[in-house]
């Protein structure tokens, strides 16, 4: 009997930016460390560095390299001009399904800065990427009731949840990483892990912090319990927001930038703030809730459907008085701080492992291939 050699279908996953500083990213490596690169062969298409215009001589490189490896999918990850380089050199190398999955969208942006490379964005490159893929999906359910999505008819093919390992036991982490800070293991510890821009809601984070009342609880020695926060991620922001953090009250703040180590991080701290102003489904936001750790957030987005199940207080966005009276509590009750942060591993663990994602994004796989 002849034996007949099965091929596996090959999917290009498209990427941009750094190591570390990009949840786009950190899927992609993810699912290329996964066992469905036993049932894809993977190819990567990735740029280190943003588009600030259209890029010919990055096309041209795409456009060879899918010709040349004939892929049978191509998944493009995000709607801004990376995306529509990615999915425009699909289209000029004939590519037959092309997904694209929404991560963000430039509309949300209301800080300073180019508003018209913003309008041209919106107006141009976002809507030339959906019409360009044959497919797109959306990383959470607030993406997908966007009214920009309305009209994409067939081409929508559901929800694919980002997803995070869950870590098994985190304390010996906890206890090195804390020894390394110079912390002591009474402190209470905030975390926030994002790209320092004003958008995630630093400002909103600095004046909450000056609103905290003093901390009640005591330390073993005559003296109160220490207060830090630590902000992991760096960004075109970080003077500003170093120096709004600076005057934060009580509040010991720490910027460490760019961190390779995030997870020891969270591993270390007591308590996940995340302010954003606008938000689609954030990793930092599930791996800190992976690690057990109970999550003040802003509620916007993803931000809902993911602490709906508990894990989390959510308050308005742009409210630092809301926000502060949502820290207050948590940092004076260690004992509300484990019951929320199990909740919170729970919530990961049933809805947005890295098990759910992958067996998400292969089910669309299968569906698209299938077509």
């Amino acid at each position: 009997m002849q034996r007949v050699e099965v091929t596996r279908p090959v999917v290009v996953q498209h990427s941009a930016g750094l190591p570390g500083a990009n949840g786009p990213l950190t899927a992609v490596q993810r699912v290329l460390a996964s066992h469905l690169a036993e049932e894809y062969e993977f190819v990567r298409m990735h740029q280190s560095a943003g588009n600030g215009s259209l890029n010919v001589p990055l096309l041209r490189e795409w456009v060879r390299l899918l010709r040349r490896v004939r892929p049978d999918l191509v998944h493009v990850r995000g709607l801004q001009n990376e995306g529509f380089h990615g999915v425009l050199a699909a289209r000029l190398a004939g590519c037959p399904r092309i997904l694209v999955t929404v991560h963000g969208t430039v509309r949300d942006l209301r800080g300073p800065g180019r508003a018209w490379r913003r309008r041209l964005l919106v107006r141009g490159a976002e809507p030339a990427t959906l019409r360009l893929a044959s497919h797109v999906g959306t990383v959470c359910e607030y993406a997908a009731r966007r009214d920009f999505l309305r009209d994409l008819g067939g081409k929508f093919v559901g929800v694919i949840p980002n997803g995070v390992p869950l870590p098994e036991d985190p304390r010996e982490a906890r206890q090195r990483t804390r020894a390394e800070l110079g912390l002591d293991l009474d402190d209470v510890v905030m975390i926030a892990v994002s790209r320092l821009t004003w958008e995630k809601g630093y400002g909103v984070l600095a004046d909450a912090l000056r609103r905290l009342p003093p901390s009640t609880v005591r330390r073993p020695r005559p003296s109160t319990v220490r207060r830090v926060l630590l902000v992991a991620g760096d960004g075109p922001d970080r003077a500003g927001i170093a120096a709004a953090l600076a005057a934060a009250g009580d509040v010991e703040v720490r910027l460490l930038g760019n961190r390779l180590d995030v997870p020891d991080l969270l591993a270390a701290a007591d308590l996940f703030v995340f302010p954003t102003l606008h938000e689609n489904l954030s990793n930092a936001l599930l791996e800190a809730m992976a690690y057990g750790l109970p999550v003040v957030a802003s509620a916007v987005g993803g931000n809902v459907e993911v602490l709906r199940s508990g894990g989390g207080r959510l308050v308005p966005a742009g409210d630092p008085q809301a926000l502060a009276g949502a820290l207050s509590p948590l940092l004076d009750d260690p004992a509300e701080r484990r019951h929320m942060g199990e909740l919170a591993r729970k919530v990961v663990a049933e809805s947005y492992s890295l098990d759910v994602m992958l067996g998400a994004l292969d089910g669309v796989y299968q569906r698209i291939l299938g077509e």
